[in-house]
């Protein structure tokens, strides 16, 4: 297992509608404006479309153009600092298939945690070469 600061790739969202026990289990949900084109339907080994970085929530449920949220059981060992979502909120959420996730965008921010800086400092920007 890595751990997050190894992931190369995330995807930022703003979380745009926030429900209080509307979840299955009385857990809260909230609504993202990323969704399929962002993220990509492909589902891997965890459940759902990708997770909240640094957050006790899941990208559970997609549209075209938005995500639903869920609260997940905070770990510790995950990175899960801090359990709650604000409207306006930005987050970074690491998906399932980094090819198709990258494919979706026509620039890459690209952030050195090397600096010494922070991770939020942007370093270049990568513009990928798209057709075959």
């Amino acid at each position: 297992m890595i751990d997050r600061q190894q992931i190369s790739h995330k995807v930022l969202s703003t979380v745009i509608s926030y429900y209080p026990g509307r979840g299955s289990d009385g857990q809260d949900e909230a609504m993202c404006d990323a969704g399929a084109i962002a993220m990509s339907r492909d589902t891997g080994r965890i459940p759902g479309f990708g997770e909240v970085i640094g957050k006790s929530w899941k990208l559970r449920k997609i549209s075209q153009e938005h995500g639903t949220l869920v609260q997940i059981a905070p770990n510790p060992e995950a990175g899960h600092i801090d359990p709650i979502l604000k409207v306006g909120d930005i987050i970074g959420i690491v998906g399932q298939h980094a090819c198709l996730i990258a494919a979706a965008h026509q620039w890459f921010y690209i952030v050195d945690s090397d600096t010494g800086e922070g991770t939020d400092k942007v370093v270049d920007v990568w513009v990928p070469w798209k057709g075959w």
